[in-house]
């Protein structure tokens, strides 16, 4: 297997032996890890250290000890960088900073806490923290807000801010690091700088009209309610930072949840005939959390005419607006409305879940919503995804493969020893030879085992493209490729057991 693969898939299991956000944060780091592996100038004695580091890293995950994990990550990343592993660096690299409010109104004193991500020596050392305001957009000037001395011996460390009365947006608060003397080591910038989104905005008021004007409705009686109920759950969310500040156009969704809820107090379906783009929501049979999702309805669509559909899966730390609005600005919505196709992108939760488990039926859930409110031909349904949601595209599919009629995996991969399962899917898959991310044999691997099941493949491998920018060139014949198959019937597909998934 792969090298880098087995690397994800080792990884994968810190999911059953360690907390979901550890297990997530050694993944997101990991594949942080092997990129800068793949992409830096290393000498021969560099990589040997860092491929140490990096199968000891494996080990202590698969024994539930994420944090010492993460240790040696950061401690591979100086090394790969040419930066010291001093006692200070080893201090800071630890430190993950949070705050006790992620969306605040101007003014407001909130806090910042630095904790620690593995054990520290018992020799305490001493680090100078700023505390600095930066514009999220480069406009506007830094303000710094505190400063503090970080010791190890008295962690987690809390440091007091009082925003400005006068600013608000988007910002982030940064605590930046240095050693005893002042300085701060160029080469291991990212250990010492420590970044945290932050809105700057009054929303209190807003909020809680909206919160009484849901209170006493009957979510079961309006299925609409779901996506008006949402707009609190991201409030809350966006706060506690669960959801990225930046990310989240608060007022926008404080407007459509009211814009819902006029329709319904005059007896209307508030999405009746409506087309376009629209940010929607359900509640979670997993555990009744409200979980969002983004929906694209043609404008030509008709409920007598049943439509095709695209399942869209972002790639990881995205999330599901990702695909509508970050490459170039929503080509996907504009190649769907050509061919008159739906697109639906769900949150598979948690920013690098590799859509196993929880994530996997969250995308489930969203296409049973979607068929539920729309006429949705059963036979034209199909799955694409970048990056993580390439190897999503493939895992979903393997494991449910009666449901997709072809699937678009972009820079991904997957278990080819399972490619039986899915050989009656036509696959449309593309990988650029210069990807630093996510090898390029992945998709060869996968693409071999396909067309030696007996698979329809169409293989583009692009030549000198990286992992960003060989997505939306081929968008266009992604939909070309699907208009051309629909759902075939399966007589044979390989079981799926508790065994198998495990071998994964």
């Amino acid at each position: 297997m792969d090298p880098c693969l087995r690397a994800v898939l080792l990884v994968l299991s810190f999911c059953w032996l360690s907390p979901a956000q550890d297990a997530e944060m050694v993944l997101s780091t990991s594949v942080r890890y092997n990129t800068m592996k793949a992409s830096l100038p290393l000498t021969d004695e560099q990589r040997k250290e860092a491929d140490r580091l990096g199968a000891e890293a494996m080990q202590l995950g698969l024994s539930g000890k994420p944090g010492e994990a993460l240790r040696n990550l950061y401690r591979g990343m100086a090394l790969m960088r040419g930066a010291e592993w001093t006692p200070q660096l080893e201090l800071a690299a630890s430190l993950q900073a949070r705050l006790n409010h992620h969306l605040s109104p101007p003014g407001q004193t909130i806090t910042v806490a630095l904790r620690p991500l593995y054990s520290l020596g018992t020799v305490e050392q001493l680090l100078q923290a700023e505390i600095v305001l930066r514009p999220a957009q480069g406009e506007g000037e830094e303000l710094p807000l505190a400063t503090s001395t970080i010791s190890s011996a008295k962690l987690p460390a809390s440091i007091d801010i009082t925003l400005p009365a006068d600013v608000a947006g988007n910002y982030f608060v940064e605590a930046r690091l240095r050693d005893g003397e002042g300085r701060l080591d160029s080469k291991a910038r990212d250990a010492f700088v420590k970044t945290v989104p932050l809105r700057i905005q009054s929303l209190a008021d807003e909020a809680s009209k909206l919160e009484k004007r849901l209170r006493g409705l009957d979510e079961k009686k309006h299925p609409a309610m779901a996506t008006a109920l949402f707009a609190l759950a991201l409030y809350e969310r966006v706060d506690r930072g669960e959801t990225h500040a930046h990310r989240a156009d608060l007022a926008r969704a404080f407007a459509t949840a009211n814009e819902i809820l006029d329709a319904l107090e005059q007896g209307k379906d508030p999405f009746a005939n409506k087309t376009g783009d629209f940010h929607r929501a359900y509640r979670s049979a997993v555990d009744q959390s409200l979980q969002p999702y983004r929906l694209y309805v043609p404008e030509r669509y008709q409920s007598s005419q049943p439509a095709p559909l695209v399942v869209a899966l972002h790639g990881m730390g995205g999330d599901e607006n990702s695909m509508f609005d970050l490459y170039a600005n929503g080509v996907i919505k504009r190649e769907a409305e050509k061919r008159n196709f739906f697109v639906v992108a769900p949150k598979g939760r948690g920013p690098a879940s590799m859509y196993r488990g929880d994530a996997e039926r969250d995308v489930l859930d969203v296409i049973a919503e979607v068929r539920r409110t729309y006429s949705i031909d059963p036979d034209r349904i199909y799955v694409m995804g970048h990056s993580m949601g390439g190897f999503g595209s493939w895992s979903i599919a393997m494991n449910h493969p009666k449901l997709f009629a072809a699937l678009a995996p972009f820079a991904g991969g997957g278990n080819p020893a399972r490619m039986a399962a899915i050989r009656h899917i036509p696959q449309f898959v593309v990988h650029g030879d210069q990807d630093r991310t996510v090898p390029v044999s992945q998709s060869r691997n996968m693409v071999e085992a396909a067309r030696k099941a007996g698979a329809t493949v169409e293989y583009i491998e692009v030549a000198g493209g990286n992992h960003i920018d060989i997505v939306v060139p081929y968008i266009p014949a992604m939909f070309d490729f699907f208009a051309k198959h629909k759902r075939k019937p399966v007589t044979e597909v390989e079981p799926t057991t508790p065994e198998q998934q495990g071998s994964r």
